[in-house]
């Protein structure tokens, strides 16, 4: 009778523990929606944000057709919003995109013109204030911009974010990881270097070879893009900042095939930053 009791009160432990580990691993990762209007951002909830995993929902709104970009980061050291304000207000004079390197991007956004929205999860760290800046894309001149901020709190949000179907390693001036993903799909981009990547996803042409693809990047003339590019590119990750950053994409291809990832900042595809993914 004694060990019917004993093994009972152990199973009832273990059940217990259980449950809550269960209930623990399943509390759902909080969502943000952001209604990417270049010229009035608005977040909803408005904040103070929970720290933890935190998937951020980037929508269109209506009467924007152009492509979007949408960028969560942190300020650089020593700098401040008014100054963040400022530098907006002389970009806009200037032609320039200064304000973006007052801030270590660590979540971003490219919503392609026929996208509606498109969604992203980071981990928000306690105790902070993080900026959240729409761009809008445009032929000349400079886009038109917002921002807004929100605040985080100490007391964890207590969720597990669901593990990347795949992950793409953004280290040494290259892509490393799969050389297939799926097309649509949730992949994890780490940045693991100490400069800023992103990855524009270039459809090929049939036959197109790594070799060929980075000969036309090393020189981008008209006729030797053509050569290798079947059509616009998708946005697989917007500018991810380096120091060991990492968020996941939501992603959906527009269709299947063969794509060059590829990142054109600061001239690093001509330092050979592409790479030949099929997408099934």
């Amino acid at each position: 009778m004694a060990l019917r009791v004993a093994v009972t009160t152990t199973v009832a432990a273990l059940a217990l523990a259980l449950g809550i580990a269960l209930a623990t691993a399943q509390t759902p990762v909080p969502t943000l929606t952001l209604t990417a209007n270049p010229t009035a951002a608005a977040l909803a909830p408005a904040g103070p944000i929970a720290p933890g995993p935190t998937r951020l929902n980037v929508v269109r709104p209506a009467g924007f057709t152009k492509g979007v970009g949408a960028y969560v980061g942190l300020l650089v050291p020593g700098v401040s919003v008014q100054q963040l304000q400022q530098t907006l207000v002389q970009d806009d004079r200037s032609e320039g995109d200064a304000a973006l390197g007052l801030i270590s991007v660590q979540a971003s956004v490219g919503l392609a013109p026929g996208e509606a929205q498109r969604a992203v999860t980071f981990t928000v760290k306690p105790g902070l204030t993080y900026v959240v800046m729409v761009e809008q894309d445009v032929d000349r001149g400079t886009p038109p911009r917002s921002f807004t901020t929100f605040t985080t709190g100490e007391q964890p949000n207590g969720a597990t974010a669901p593990a990347a179907a795949t992950a793409i390693r953004m280290q040494g001036l290259r892509f490393r990881g799969p050389s297939s993903l799926p097309r649509s799909g949730t992949v994890r981009f780490e940045n693991r270097d100490g400069v800023a990547h992103f990855a524009l996803a270039f459809p090929l042409r049939k036959g197109t070879t790594a070799t060929a693809l980075g000969r036309a990047l090393r020189n981008p003339t008209q006729r030797a893009v053509r050569r290798v590019i079947a059509g616009d590119a998708y946005v697989a990750q917007n500018i991810l900042s380096g120091g060991d950053t990492a968020n996941d994409q939501e992603l959906k291809f527009p269709k299947a095939g063969r794509y060059g990832f590829v990142c054109f900042v600061d001239g690093h595809e001509r330092l050979g930053m592409y790479k030949i993914i099929t997408v099934r």
